[in-house]
């Protein structure tokens, strides 16, 4: 029963953090939002009708406090639908080996990447357009945020694969076996 409430208490810890705490401990141009990384997670681990929603939440939250009505909300909705579209896997509780499982972390490293990378640059082309001030050291900070997004959410993942979907990694998986009646 909890377990349905903590992806909502997880996004709204974010919110929290993201305007709140994070701008008075850090607030320099290579800070990446903890709601995105918490879209990214649900996302991945629960499909993408959920990473949709809570990424609708995740954003307007974000647009509400912050001011920008709008500008994170689709960013957060498209980042949510799109990486639950692409690596949801719900039977990946299974046990896979080691090479397989290295590929999976990397694959998934490299979506996160991507995604995070395409939004930056779409929200940039927006700001450009309301500033037209082009300068090479703004791809490289656009660079930058995306790695730190993806290293927190390849850190994050084995805690939020636990509190979102549980420890089922060793459970043995069991035939479904059909019963007769006499």
């Amino acid at each position: 029963m909890l377990r349905r409430f903590i992806p909502a208490i997880m996004i709204l810890v974010c919110v929290i953090l993201d305007t709140t705490i994070l701008p008075i401990v850090y607030g320099g141009v290579y800070t990446v939002p903890l709601t995105v990384v918490a879209v990214l997670l649900i996302g991945m681990l629960m499909g993408r009708m959920r990473g949709l929603l809570y990424g609708t939440i995740g954003g307007l939250l974000i647009d509400i406090t912050a001011g920008t009505l709008g500008m994170m909300t689709f960013f957060f909705m498209a980042v949510g639908f799109v990486i639950g579209l692409i690596l949801y896997n719900p039977g990946e509780h299974l046990r896979t080996g080691r090479r397989l499982a290295r590929r999976r972390h990397l694959e998934r490293a490299a979506w996160v990447f991507a995604l995070y990378t395409a939004g930056e640059v779409a929200m940039f082309v927006i700001q450009y357009f309301g500033t037209a001030d082009l300068r090479p050291i703004y791809l490289v900070n656009i660079a930058v945020r995306a790695l730190i997004c993806t290293a927190l959410t390849v850190l994050l993942r084995p805690a939020a694969y636990v509190l979102l979907v549980g420890n089922n990694r060793n459970r043995v998986p069991t035939r479904n076996r059909e019963v007769k009646s006499f």
